[in-house]
């Protein structure tokens, strides 16, 4: 007897050791490719939303990787398949085969009498072997969504999850999306087109989703996202801020989504957006968004070095991260590594991951090595694309900096024209403002400011009045910059680039006219932190331009040549910036101030070479013949 009860006991402590010590049906290394469900009810209302609330469920989850809806998409491509196609459970297998992923979750949803069966199936691709399953019933219509999120909570146990990972991170689905199956139908559409960078087709769905509720804190956040990446400030920065306000109504993952937008896009706080997406790439160290990000907004603040390193990092943890292949080249591009931004960007190309930032890239290089082929295939490619606007802003801003004035003059209004057909009202006056500061540094007072005008009349966003107020400045007109600079630092007092960037170098070029240039350097002090940052919407060479101005004006030649030198030795920063040339012109005055006129001719033959096929009748190319020719 006391042998057999030895037995016994041995036999349960075994037991209770492999039940306490079994492996994971998945380690925190593995993916999941998330497949559409089977729905035989006959309601379309569960079409494509059952999917995005177990997405949402799940993507709670630290442990849990599930494979981003942009790679599912990529391998619809090379699988030859549309982007739009259903995901059934042998199109997810098959994704599952070419990627190398071992798991794949399918779900069903069945009618059984006024009831609703819902199955969760997680299968090993490789294998065939069922790694995990739930099955649910739930009441009603109205408890399909609480019954699913039971069971994706359980399902997440099952597949290797802690109990106390599972109980942090487990938002309510009803919660942390939204209660309305209707609602979320839409927000799911909406998101899809959102994914496929599609912003103007995802747009009327995720205004839908808002309208059936409310109260859904991530419609409101995408759709804030999708008018940014438009360049429509305004409504982004209304539509995240309703998202800020109700982002207790969401999940772990979307309240960080939610607040690093809000952050970065309603606010401008960019040390507070840089905070909540280390913690959120902390929280969830294999998720590629954060790290995305944090790419971004260390390069708009001009630690080009940290962009970089995050970018590769994404790269590491995604090798078919598009986002992180972007971030990568820009990255590059503003360190002067043309030669790994040039090979990153085609790599890109070759798997079929580029989209307009990265022939934007290319775009640039092409122009700084003044390979003009290269530089329309890439205006080419995006003809008849939603972001042809930005191309041809970009080719007015090339042909401005090669002097060729008259020319941008047609492309600045084509630009115009793209954005207006494209619904971008806000993109069209920042292009239209554009134009005019441009016309300012060429020395044409009256054309710059009929065109500020013009542009204040069409839009009064913030990004167009900043540089309509620095081209005010510049042209004299000091009373009407001041009152542009005074409504917008009331009207976004948090905004770091604008409080620390924009309105001290306006503020400086109103100095500068006065007369008082010790005050403008002083001004531009706040700027300098970020007067290396890249990308729209940053400083680029602006506060470096400025201070090498006021050092001029107060008789300082050799801190005035440090300033233009500093444009120089960065031109990645803003390739086709007409500042870059002005810059040689600049750098001449400064050498000809300290005495130093060989110098001094060499800057001049250098602005005049990159100016040989300038308009002869700008004013600032006249003025310059006129200088060389006095020390020549």
């Amino acid at each position: 007897m006391i042998a057999s009860a030895a037995v016994i006991l041995l036999g349960g402590a075994i037991g209770i050791f492999f039940y306490f010590h079994h492996a994971p049906a998945l380690t925190e290394k593995d993916s999941i490719v998330v497949a559409d469900f089977v729905n035989t009810t006959g309601e379309s209302v569960f079409d494509g939303t059952l999917k995005e609330a177990l997405t949402v469920q799940l993507g709670q989850s630290p442990y849990l990787n599930i494979l981003p809806e942009t790679r599912v998409q990529q391998a619809l491509r090379y699988m030859g398949r549309s982007p739009d196609e259903r995901i059934t459970n042998d199109v997810a297998r098959e994704i599952c085969l070419r990627e190398g992923i071992k798991a794949m979750l399918t779900g069903s949803i069945a009618s059984l009498g006024s009831h609703y069966v819902i199955t969760l199936i997680a299968t090993n691709a490789q294998t065939g072997d069922s790694l995990a399953q739930e099955q649910v019933e739930a009441n009603s219509k109205e408890q399909v969504l609480k019954s699913l999120d039971s069971a994706a909570s359980s399902l997440r146990q099952k597949l290797g999850e802690s109990l106390g990972s599972v109980q942090k991170f487990a938002t309510p689905l009803e919660q942390a999306t939204t209660s309305s199956l209707e609602a979320l139908k839409e927000f799911s559409l909406g998101q899809a087109e959102h994914m496929k960078l599609d912003d103007d087709k995802a747009v009327p769905h995720l205004k839908r989703a808002i309208e059936l509720d409310p109260n859904f804190a991530m419609a409101y956040a995408t759709l804030g996202t999708a008018y940014s990446n438009q360049g429509e400030v305004k409504q982004a920065s209304d539509y995240l801020k309703k998202a800020f306000e109700l982002r207790e109504r969401a999940g772990e993952r979307e309240r960080l989504y939610i607040s690093s937008h809000y952050y970065q896009f309603a606010t401008g706080q960019a040390d507070k957006a840089i905070e909540v997406y280390e913690s959120w790439k902390e929280t969830y160290p294999r998720d590629s968004v954060p790290i995305d990000n944090l790419a971004l907004n260390y390069q708009a603040i001009g630690q080009n070095e940290k962009a970089l390193d995050n970018a590769s990092a994404a790269l590491r943890l995604d090798a078919k991260d598009r986002y992180a292949y972007q971030n990568l080249a820009s990255a590059y591009l503003s360190l002067n590594r043309y030669d790994e931004a040039k090979t990153i960007s085609e790599q890109a190309v070759a798997q079929h991951l580029d989209s307009f930032p990265i022939h934007l890239v290319l775009y640039q290089i092409a122009f700084l090595r003044g390979d003009e082929a290269a530089m329309q295939r890439e205006i080419t490619w995006a003809t008849g694309k939603p972001d042809e606007c930005i191309f041809l802003l970009f080719e007015g801003y090339g042909e401005y900096a090669l002097g060729k004035a008259q020319k941008a003059r047609e492309t600045f209004p084509q630009a115009v024209s793209s954005a207006e057909r494209q619904g971008r009202k806000e993109f069209a006056a920042i292009i239209r403002a554009a134009g005019a500061a441009h016309e300012a540094e060429l020395g044409n007072t009256k054309d710059a400011l009929l065109k500020a005008v013009d542009a204040l009349t069409l839009s009064a966003d913030k990004d167009s009045r900043m540089i309509n107020a620095r081209t005010l400045a510049r042209i004299g007109d000091a009373p009407r910059a001041q009152k542009l600079i005074e409504d917008a630092a009331q009207e976004s007092p948090t905004d770091t680039l604008l409080n620390h960037v924009f309105i001290p170098v306006a503020q400086a070029a109103i100095e500068i006219q006065r007369n008082n240039p010790a005050k403008a350097v002083t001004l531009l002090d706040a700027a300098t932190p970020y007067e290396l940052g890249a990308g729209p919407g940053t400083a680029n060479y602006w506060p470096m331009y400025i201070r090498g101005e006021a050092y001029l004006r107060a008789g300082d030649g050799a801190k005035s040549a440090a300033e233009y030198q500093k444009i120089l030795d960065h031109r990645g920063i803003d390739p086709a910036s007409v500042l870059y040339p002005l810059a040689h012109l600049g750098l001449a005055r400064a050498y000809a101030l300290q005495g130093n006129k060989d110098k001094a001719r060499t800057a001049y033959q250098d602005f005049l070479a990159l100016w040989k096929d300038a308009d002869p009748d700008i004013p600032v190319l006249i003025q310059a013949k006129a200088e060389y020719e006095k020390i020549k």
